[in-house]
């Protein structure tokens, strides 16, 4: 009974791990080849050899030894990629190179075919040779461009050779190039500038305005409190009208010149209303009735 426990155990644990295998593999992806070679990364032995990058985008590592790759539609099992091997693991989110120079006994990463620069067929099939993981159909290329996929998982002829990399189909631009396309006299850099500058300018002063009132406001109260005086009459102070300093101006100009009144000789003069007013005589009319004079007969 013992034993059978164990070999239901033991077989539960193959099938788990061949299951989590077959999923790993099957999310394989390929994502860029380059089978004209001529200027871009060299082999293990320093030879500007076609390649094909496999991607892996699980959060785990994929041991691709066993797998199929192939460039002929006919023979999924052309080239078997060896098993055993920790070079053949691909890290998660990580790209794996495989050499297709011709020359299968260089390593379980070298193929035994070349991928043609005239166009054709590559495809990546499961352990089984017979389950298609992924195929392409690539056009003819030149020298030093590869056909890769983009963000939207469509293949595309690629200027930019990313191995091991992510696939840049496109020229990364810069904020200021950009900014410098828009703005090629830099006129709005400019304004933005001076716009923030006097905008930091202008808040600056008002918090020190309202800084130095509350510092001055927080000192009368001080003092007021010192001398025993009303806090009204303090918060209140200056804030007298016109009318006010320009009799206390006055007074100052009067003293300096020594016009100024005698303390016990002080003269008031009030007006007086008067109803009669000798303007009102009729003496004082600029006409006069005019005399009616009668003609002697």
């Amino acid at each position: 009974m013992k034993k059978i426990k164990k070999g239901l155990f033991l077989l539960t644990l193959t099938l788990l791990s061949f299951v989590s295998y077959a999923q790993n593999t099957f999310d394989l992806r390929l994502n860029e080849l380059l089978p004209n070679n001529t200027g871009n990364i060299v082999d293990d032995y320093g030879a500007h050899s076609s390649w094909i990058e496999i991607y892996n985008p699980t959060y785990g590592t994929v041991n691709i030894g066993g797998c199929y790759v192939t460039d002929d539609i006919n023979n999924p099992k052309k080239y078997r990629i060896p098993q055993g091997d920790v070079s053949t693991n691909i890290p998660p989110h990580q790209y794996l190179l495989i050499w297709a120079d011709g020359i299968d006994y260089h390593g379980p990463l070298y193929t035994n075919f070349k991928l043609s620069a005239d166009g054709g067929y590559l495809a990546l099939y499961s352990n089984d040779g017979k389950t298609l993981i992924e195929q392409v159909k690539y056009p003819p290329l030149a020298a030093n461009v590869s056909y890769a996929k983009n963000d939207n998982e469509e293949w595309k002829e690629s200027d930019t050779i990313t191995p091991r990399l992510q696939n840049k189909l496109y020229e990364l631009e810069s904020a200021a190039e950009k900014l410098g396309k828009r703005d090629p006299f830099g006129a709005v850099i400019s304004v933005t500038a001076m716009t923030v500058v006097f905008s930091v300018l202008i808040l600056l002063f008002l918090c020190f305005k309202q800084l130095a009132k509350f510092h001055i406001k927080t000192s009368r109260k001080k003092a007021a409190e010192a001398q025993g005086i009303d806090i009204d009459l303090v918060e209140h102070a200056g804030e007298e009208t016109g009318d006010i300093y320009a009799a206390i101006a006055l007074a100052l100009k009067l003293y300096q010149d020594d016009i100024h009144d005698i303390e016990d000789m002080v003269i008031t003069i009030e007006r007086e209303d008067k109803i009669y007013s000798p303007w009102n005589s009729k003496i004082q009319s600029l006409r006069q009735t005019p005399e009616i004079r009668k003609r002697n007969k």
